[in-house]
């Protein structure tokens, strides 16, 4: 079997180690991904909902828990709207933009060793 240089510059990245740490179900991995091509996006749960083309009530656990880890951040305005952003760490923007910089097939080599199926060159 032969690994080529773009998977293994993947599975051997530091990124890799942080999906792997933060993205413990697949929507919580393409809430991540999401935000890498909308870092500075304020958006409502009903919005991103939309976006992702999924129910909301499947979105509040995921995005609760990459609250908790840091990755996401809630503020509520003044008529009680809440909004969702990308947290402003700077360790967490690394690995945000350099997962912004991958094509789309290393983000389904990453998105296939995340989950450990076999990738093939």
């Amino acid at each position: 079997m032969m690994i080529d240089c773009v998977q293994y510059r993947v599975a051997n990245s530091r990124l890799f180690y942080f999906l792997k740490e933060n993205s413990h179900t697949n929507l919580e991995l393409q809430l991540i991904h999401f935000w890498a091509r909308h870092p500075r996006a304020k958006l409502s749960l009903y919005t991103i909902a939309n976006a992702l083309d999924t129910a909301r009530i499947n979105l509040r656990e995921s995005i609760r828990t990459l609250i908790e880890r840091g990755i996401l951040q809630e503020q509520e305005d003044g008529n009680g709207l809440i909004t969702y952003s990308l947290a402003s760490d700077p360790e967490t923007l690394e690995y945000i933009e350099e997962l912004a910089r991958l094509d789309w097939n290393e983000i389904r080599i990453l998105e296939k060793q995340l989950v450990g199926e076999p990738v093939l060159a």
